[in-house]
């Protein structure tokens, strides 16, 4: 989010929430600085959403919304598609024991293996 987005979502919260809202130029600073790196789009839903059932203004974890921090997201999707990709990968170099193996262990481990009836 840019600083005039920033801007702007606070000219949509002065529109509902005329007295409350703090427009100076550090409080502009202050929202910015924790919202530069979360999309506008999805920030300007959340405000919708949140004047739609709230009498009091949100605060920046509510202009945020459950997303969060969406590159960390991101960046843990794509850390889980190599990880997936690399199990698949493996997957392919698998080799199953040799036939009679299992049976040979329980022999060995005394286990046995057939049941009485």
């Amino acid at each position: 989010m840019k600083r005039a987005q920033v801007i702007d979502l606070l000219i949509k919260l002065k529109e509902e929430y005329a007295h409350q809202i703090d427009t100076s130029d550090p409080e502009i600073d202050r929202l910015y600085e924790h919202l530069k790196d979360f999309p506008f789009d999805v920030a300007v839903e959340n405000v919708r959403k949140h004047i739609q059932t709230n009498s009091f203004p949100p605060k920046i974890s509510q202009i945020r919304g459950k997303v969060g921090d969406l590159r960390e997201i991101e960046q843990q999707k794509k850390e889980t598609a190599e990880y997936l990709a690399l199990r698949d990968a493996e997957r392919t170099n698998v080799v199953l024991p040799p036939a009679g193996w299992k049976e040979s262990l329980y022999a060995k481990l005394g286990i046995n293996t057939r049941t009485t009836e």
